[in-house]
């Protein structure tokens, strides 16, 4: 868990770096951290910005941030088995 905490306290960092280069905005790098609600927004916010680095780091936070909820990811139906060649005969 904590690595998980380091990695998006660096994501959210480099977040507020950019926000603070691209339209001049400061965010609260630790709130992100620790309020679902605030990351939610800060994330609504820069990808409003434009930026592609700030689109995919946003993508990024999404996937680490503990208290997010995951996108699910469709997952194919198994194709039913028929049954194994070569079973009951010789190639």
């Amino acid at each position: 868990m904590s690595g998980e905490m380091e990695i998006l306290f660096s994501l959210a960092g480099r977040m507020h770096v950019l926000l603070r280069r691209e339209v001049n905005r400061i965010i609260d790098v630790e709130w992100i951290c620790i309020d679902a609600a605030y990351a939610k927004e800060m994330i609504r916010l820069a990808r409003s910005v434009g930026s592609d680095e700030l689109h995919k780091l946003c993508d990024r936070i999404e996937e680490v941030h503990p208290l997010l909820p995951r996108p699910e990811i469709p997952v194919p139906p198994l194709l039913a088995a028929s049954e194994p060649k070569y079973l009951k005969t010789l190639r």
